[in-house]
């Protein structure tokens, strides 16, 4: 079948489109989407809090215990409590990855604790006196002192510094990731933010923000509480009229815009960004014996600002480039229905571009002297002023502000809406994924979506493609069936069923090659194409690690049952299963072998792959404590931690069809162990705690070993 079309499928093409109520995303026309506050209480006794990146809030109370809140499951877990960490005077903490720093107003140390490990794993001596608050960033620790004073301390090196900033009367302090923050003061009773960067603290005048400099939209506000997320300045304040709110400052222009509206007074504000979406996790304290909440923002989707529901509408023009062009077919790609969900599709084709009768003269949104530098614009139709580019009008019309342009636009947009309703052709059909175009006869086919969905959920549209001019295989008939009209046309609906499967048959013909590609085959096809290969098809394999593995099939297949091979097959895997059960990618570590492989392997595990004959330059009686294989023609595969059983399961079976045939192997789990970085100096950042050997607290037989040596004794020098 030889057809002309137009298609909408990649975000560029959507764009293109107009409409209102109704945004582009991950190449796909959807409902817009807002955002909603949902509310948690906190408990009243909390010293201070702090948010990770997963969102997970930490608590520390004035007791010495800390806790970790999972809002989403709503549960909380207490990590230690005063009796475990030697905290005597509990004031602030931060979290950075999987460390959280809690520093003692006592003596103005920082106590360090392991989320994973959920124990003190050290402590930072620094030179606060009393600290109220403490961020970290780029590897130094920030200290905000009552006495005035920023002072940073390198975790690595352990080198001190104080700022140079002139502080009065601070209250809160916010860095960001690159070591850049505020710290919010008071200098006879006018609040000001003094800003500071790099890690040695670093003050900066120039771009301080004065106690004029805090005005929103509804007048000054005095701010109580500040935070930093990916670089964007937030701060709770008071209004005049009492009010209380959560400002954003544009890193522009400067200005403060204000977010929503709190419940109740702000001196303590944590904010953290959650995803590439914008959403964000907020905690508003009111202090010690206050009301404090957790703000979780959530996106949902927009109600239409006039029908008070979740309904967009959208519209786009294709131009076949010839007067009375009859039009074919209309093939939607559609996801994300449920059943409270719904697509409406209305067409209609006209040789005349500006569609309906309505100039821009006749909307009583745009006054007649905007009207006439319109015209003189060349936008002189409705259509022409709803596909307008709004910063580019704008800018044009130098009497009026974006604000009237764009509110000219949508009137514009709503009188399509609105004869669109009227007069257009609605489609019957639900869903409307492919449509046979009756009466669509002209150069330009003007489409309407109309979008209905909830606050939950959006239907969502993936391509739309305008075929013509309009044929069917009636024309393969004798013309015995084409001379009489009515049989004809029922002919060419009835056929025309068939005739879209075959179209799209051909179509999916002409993308054959995408099936035969690893990265570009969709996820439905992706066992097909394994099965191509002989790759052993299984589900809990993530799935990138599955293209991954039949891009490098060739180069693993030609190393199977080799030592090379089998470790090839266990870091392919254990990167994306580490990957897929943190944040984060898996980070670049060093193998075994002693060999840098860059982001072959986590660094939260280790594989050791040991023969009999590896260890026979030990002690027979230290081999004895190994796990080693029983006999010449095995190995064992050292390897962990395991997240889940899962996962260790899965590399028992890798172990189980890359080994030779003949041959035993062994799995062996490594637990958590000591490891030393590169910049890690015993006696200067680092030591190791002191053990006592005690007959009473110690187990014959499990950990301990008692040999009778023979030969040289080695001394230390």
């Amino acid at each position: 079948m030889d057809f002309s079309y137009a298609t909408t499928r990649s975000t560029a093409d959507w764009q293109a489109w107009t409409g209102r109520n109704v945004g582009v995303r991950d190449g796909g026309l959807e409902l817009a989407t807002t955002t909603a506050i949902e509310r948690s209480p906190i408990e009243d006794d909390a010293v201070d809090v702090a948010i990770d990146s997963s969102g997970f809030l930490y608590t520390l109370r004035s007791s010495g215990s800390l806790s970790r809140h999972d809002p989403a499951a709503d549960l909380t877990h207490r990590l230690w409590g005063r009796a475990d960490a030697a905290v005597a005077a509990p004031r602030a903490l931060c979290v950075e990855g999987d460390r959280i720093f809690v520093a003692d107003g006592s003596d103005g140390s920082v106590t360090v604790v392991s989320t994973r490990l959920q124990r003190t794993i050290g402590t930072i001596e620094t030179d606060a006196t009393d600290p109220i608050r403490i961020a970290h960033a780029e590897g130094t620790l920030y200290l905000l002192d009552d006495g005035g004073q920023l002072r940073t301390v390198g975790q690595a090196t352990g080198a001190t510094g104080t700022c140079s900033m002139s502080l009065v009367e601070p209250v809160n302090l916010a860095v960001d990731t690159d070591g850049r923050g505020y710290v919010l003061d008071r200098t006879d009773g006018d609040p000001v933010i003094r800003s500071f960067s790099g890690a040695d603290g670093h003050h900066d005048d120039r771009v301080s923000i004065p106690n004029d400099a805090f005005v929103a939209a509804d007048g000054p506000f005095v701010p109580t509480a500040l935070s930093l997320a990916d670089g964007t300045l937030l701060v709770a304040g008071r209004l005049e009229d009492g009010s209380r709110a959560l400002f954003e400052r544009d890193p522009e222009s400067g200005a403060f815009h204000e977010r929503y509206r709190l419940e109740c007074p702000c001196r303590t504000l944590v904010a953290r960004s959650l995803d590439s979406d914008g959403r964000m996790a907020f905690y508003a304290g009111a202090g010690p014996n206050g009301h404090s909440r957790l703000l979780r923002e959530r996106r949902r989707y927009a109600r239409h600002p006039r029908r008070e529901r979740s309904i967009g509408v959208a519209f786009h023009r294709y131009d076949a480039g010839t007067d009375g062009t009859e039009w074919h077919r209309l093939a939607l790609d559609l996801s994300g229905s449920t059943a409270s969900t719904q697509v409406q599709l209305r067409y209609v084709a006209t040789d005349r571009p500006a569609l309906c009768e309505t100039a821009v003269d006749g909307l009583e949104a745009v006054p007649a002297v905007a009207a006439d530098a319109l015209c003189a614009l060349q936008i002189t139709s409705v259509w022409d002023l709803a596909t307008s580019d709004v910063p580019r009008l704008a800018s044009a019309l130098s009497d009026y502000n974006r604000a009237d342009v764009q509110a000219w636009q949508t009137a514009a947009i709503d009188t399509l809406a609105a004869h669109a309703d009227g007069d257009w052709t609605t489609v019957d059909s639900v869903p409307p994924d492919d449509v046979l175009l009756r009466d669509a006869v002209g150069r330009y086919l003007y489409v309407a979506l109309e979008l209905d969905g909830s606050p939950q959920s959006s239907p969502r549209v993936d391509a739309v493609t305008a075929y013509c001019p309009r044929q069917s295989y009636l024309r393969y008939l004798p013309e015995l069936y084409q001379e009489d009209d009515r049989s004809a046309a029922f002919l060419t609906r009835y056929l025309s069923v068939f005739e879209s499967v075959f179209t799209d048959i051909e179509a999916e013909i002409d993308r054959i090659s995408r099936y035969f590609d690893p990265d570009a085959v969709p996820s439905a096809a992706l066992s097909w194409l394994e099965q191509w290969l002989a790759l052993e098809r299984d589900d809990e394999w993530p799935e990138d690690a599955r293209r991954e593995l039949l891009s490098r099939a060739p180069e693993l297949y030609k190393r199977r049952g080799t030592k090379a091979g089998l470790r090839a097959m266990l870091e392919l895997y254990l990167r994306y299963a580490a990957s897929s059960s943190v944040d984060g990618s898996a980070s670049s570590t060093v193998t075994a072998d002693g060999g840098g492989t860059g982001n072959e392997m986590p660094a939260s595990h280790r594989l050791f792959v040991l023969t009999t004959g590896d260890l026979d330059c030990l002690d027979r009686e230290v081999r004895r404590q190994y796990p080693l294989p029983a006999g010449p023609r095995s190995f064992s595969v050292f390897c962990g931690p395991f997240e889940t059983d899962d996962e260790r399961a899965m590399v028992e079976s890798i172990v189980a069809s890359g080994m030779p045939a003949h041959v035993g192997a062994d799995v062996v789990e490594l637990d958590d162990g000591l490891r030393l970085a590169g910049d890690t100096f015993l006696g200067l950042n680092s030591r190791l705690t002191t053990r006592e050997f005690s007959l009473g607290e110690t187990t014959l037989g499990e950990n301990t070993v008692l040999v009778d040596r023979s030969g040289p004794t080695y001394r230390p020098n």
